[in-house]
């Protein structure tokens, strides 16, 4: 019924379809069975089911083979073949990589999309390659590779917009807003989001997550105050709150409280979000939990050290740099000269990777 579980299907259609290509007969039979399962729970989604169909198709191959008594020849035309075939692989190395970014793995993801994207001329239809580059997109945006990132977004987005697919387009937007920030130009990624703003009317959804960018623009240029402003009403829409995102939104939301010393409200809004991350699973925002208690709440610099080690394992730099940059500014405040070139060093470390894609990631 919901997105997680249409990439549950995803992820076990794929576990499907290698054992379909091992011929591993009995074993792709059960996998389908469970993969009929996720469907029957899952929200209507036409890539998966598509994914779905082929995968079927080849495993009544699979199957008929073994069944010399309804053996039949399924194609005469070698070439249809070879499309279905491609189509297939193109799919499998999509939702191969979707997986993985959901699961955080985004050097992964991109080796895959790049797979995918050598395929995609045999798919043929717009809607399908606005979204293979809006998801590649939004990996390369993980990866800090914000150029392009930006030519993979504006591409989907042109597409999205010719198809008058609203929804899409403005998240393409809210992408786009946060590679301006990365690059130093707050208020060109306003501007895209306020013009958002206006377009997404009616779409609560949308409100939250435009609201959210915004908070978080205003956090990258410490106005702490409008920050707060901008997470408390992505927050106030329930569709917001009550999703993952929400659980990232309260944390950020804590953050810019206990920036501006109140502590009390802050406390409580931690105690959420850290619930949140958990109950998600976000490791990211786990680890940035654990920043903050050091920082904020304990003022042990271990834990800090601890929540840097976590995200340099899910090989996310930028955030690497984030929470050692505000380690740095912590220490310095203390006075503290060894910690504050400790955590700046790390920062630069990690900045320096950000442009790397690296082989780390299984």
């Amino acid at each position: 019924m919901s997105i997680m579980t249409a990439e549950k299907a995803g992820a076990k259609i794929v576990e499907w379809y290698s054992c379909v290509i091992a011929k591993s007969h009995d074993q792709a039979i059960l996998l389908k069975e469970e993969v009929k399962q996720l469907l029957s729970e899952m929200k209507d989604n036409d890539k998966i089911l598509a994914y779905y169909s082929l995968v079927e198709f080849r495993h009544d191959m699979l199957i008929n083979r073994y069944n010399k008594n309804e053996l039949q020849d399924y194609f005469q035309n070698i070439e249809h073949i070879a499309k279905i075939d491609n189509i297939l692989k193109y799919l499998y190395y999509f939702v191969s990589g979707q997986s993985k970014y959901v699961n955080e793995r985004y050097r992964s993801a991109i080796k895959l999309f790049n797979k995918a994207q050598r395929l995609l001329e045999y798919v043929n239809d717009e809607a399908e390659e606005a979204e293979f580059y809006q998801y590649s997109g939004l990996v390369y945006y993980r990866l800090n590779q914000y150029l392009v990132a930006a030519s993979h977004i504006e591409h989907a987005k042109v597409i999205f917009d010719r198809l008058e697919y609203t929804e899409p387009s403005l998240n393409c937007q809210i992408v786009l807003a946060g590679i301006y920030q990365e690059l130093h130009n707050p208020k060109k990624a306003e501007d895209i989001l306020l013009d958002g703003l206006e377009k997404a009317t009616d779409n609560d959804v949308m409100l939250g997550l435009i609201n959210r960018s915004l908070g978080l623009n205003k956090l990258g240029i410490k106005d702490y105050n409008q920050a707060e402003f901008y997470f408390r009403q992505a927050l106030s829409f329930k569709v917001h709150k009550d999703a993952a995102v929400g659980a990232k939104t309260t944390y950020n939301l804590s953050n810019v409280l206990f920036n501006q010393g109140k502590h009390e409200e802050a406390m409580k809004q931690f105690k959420a979000a850290h619930a949140g991350a958990k109950y998600y699973k976000n490791h990211e925002y786990m680890a940035r939990c654990l920043a903050t208690e050091g920082l904020h709440i304990k003022k042990d610099y271990s834990l800090v050290d601890t929540a840097i080690d976590d995200l340099n394992k899910l090989g996310l730099d930028f955030e690497v740099a984030e929470v050692a940059e505000e380690a740095a500014n912590f220490a310095e405040k203390e006075g503290n000269d060894k910690l504050t070139l400790k955590y700046l060093k790390t920062a630069y470390k990690a900045r320096l990777f950000q442009n790397t894609l690296g082989d780390d990631q299984q």
